[in-house]
């Protein structure tokens, strides 16, 4: 159960008005009645730990996610205490807060951490004292979660059902996807269901999560991601390797985020961009993220000596690529929401994506839209943003417009609010 009333014995006193019934003249055990258990100050002496072992060195996805929403979680006005459980392998500090930090070696995405994890959550509850909400911002929980706090209220984020419903698309194996997929029906639906409240980060998202919930005491919030302010701001110098994209008479290029995973789509954007008819001068491609896997492809794909591989790369220069690119594309398959999106419209990029949920709602009419098994549809839209300049300034406005609309402030915000409406239910389910 959630504590709806204060340990100190000083404090609930004070929150008891006059002559209430059963109000002491002193003694610790007093506890207010129904009526004085969701009191505002109450709300605000809750012990917040948020689980973000998710968040690596070089975040992408999942990890930028966590970064981002503590980060703005921690600039909101709120008497709220923040705890963040975290990654020993990564406790860099993520906002100038100063936050407590407990490190786990047990990892968040694994069978490991299903079996094993609720020993991190009770070394966490054990160290900083027992928390009021347990957010886990990522979509598998420890088993025994309940037991390792029992009076936390649990609340899950949950980005996409890819292991779930499209194994083969996320494993480089029939084997691997297989396992996943066995693993992901045993744990997605253990995480919704024994949380109270459930984040979904897309519609889409969160229709899938409805089928999965039997629970009918689980609370489902859709809450988008945001873009970061810094995405708004004019692009920094692009230096180094590709500083050759640089500058008034470098070749047009185009940017995609992704990895070497079929689900991404790369090998598609690879095959569209190989089929653009002669332009002069050359275009360039840039494959942003872990696509090492994809150099057999590009090898085979006539035009590997204008395709650039730059692996992760930091906020600073994926801002330069972006601000200087003709377009970004987005080709995915499967995805919880597609962030990257977001972030190239914030920087005013002509944006293309595939024409499936969720991409196709969080660009709107911002972006152009493609088939995504059609290497032939994907290389005409290419080929129209280079020679139409009047229909990459367009869409340009309509992505700034279109981003405008996604801030993680928002975001922020709309997740405080589901502590404090489950803090004002009082109550957590066993």
């Amino acid at each position: 159960m959630i504590r709806t009333w204060p340990t100190n014995f000083a404090v609930a006193a004070r929150l008891a008005p006059p002559n209430s019934p059963g109000k002491p003249a002193h003694g610790p055990l007093w506890k207010p009645t129904a009526a004085y258990s969701t009191l505002p100050e109450e709300a605000a002496m809750a012990r917040i730990l948020i689980d973000a072992r998710c968040l690596g060195e070089s975040p992408t996805g999942v990890g930028s996610y966590a970064r981002a929403l503590i980060a703005h979680l921690a600039e909101l006005h709120h008497d709220h205490e923040l705890v963040l459980l975290r990654n020993r392998s990564n406790t860099t500090p993520i906002t100038d807060a100063a936050l407590p930090q407990i490190a786990s070696s047990v990892p968040p995405d694994n069978l490991k951490n299903h079996l094993l994890g609720h020993r991190a959550l009770a070394d966490a509850a054990s160290q900083l004292g027992s928390p009021d909400i347990y957010h886990s911002l990522f979509h598998i929980l420890p088993r025994y979660t309940r037991q390792a706090l029992p009076e936390a209220g649990v609340v899950t984020t949950l980005h996409d059902l890819v292991w779930l419903d499209h194994p083969d698309a996320s494993q480089p194996t029939w084997l691997k996807a297989r396992s996943i997929q066995a693993f992901a029906r045993t744990a997605i639906p253990h995480a919704l269901n024994t949380s109270d409240a459930v984040i979904a980060i897309s519609r889409p998202t969160a229709e899938r999560a409805r089928q999965l919930l039997s629970s009918k005491s689980t609370s489902l919030h859709t809450i988008h991601h945001g873009v970061h302010a810094r995405f708004f701001e004019p692009p920094p110098p692009l230096t180094g390797p590709l500083s050759e994209l640089a500058g008034p008479d470098a070749p047009p290029f185009f940017v995609a985020i992704g990895n070497h995973k079929p689900y991404k789509n790369l090998r598609l954007l690879i095959d569209a961009f190989a089929r653009l008819p002669a332009h002069s001068p050359r275009p360039h491609l840039v494959l942003i993220g872990d696509c090492q896997g994809l150099s057999t492809h590009i090898g085979e794909s006539g035009v590997s000596e204008r395709i650039h591989l730059p692996g992760l790369v930091d906020d600073e220069l994926l801002r330069a690529l972006l601000g200087r690119a003709r377009a970004f594309v987005f080709p995915s398959l499967v995805e919880g929401f597609g962030l990257p999106i977001l972030e190239a419209m914030a920087m005013g990029r002509p944006t293309l994506v595939s024409d499936l949920e969720p991409m196709r709602s969080i660009a709107g009419e911002a972006a152009l839209l493609f088939h995504p098994h059609s290497p032939d549809d994907l290389s005409r839209l290419l080929h129209r943003l280079l020679v139409a300049p009047e229909l990459a300034e367009r869409l340009s406005q309509r992505s700034l417009t279109r981003a405008h609309s996604f801030r993680w402030e928002h975001t922020a915000e709309r997740t405080l609010k589901v502590y404090e409406e489950l803090l004002a239910r009082g109550t957590s389910r066993r």
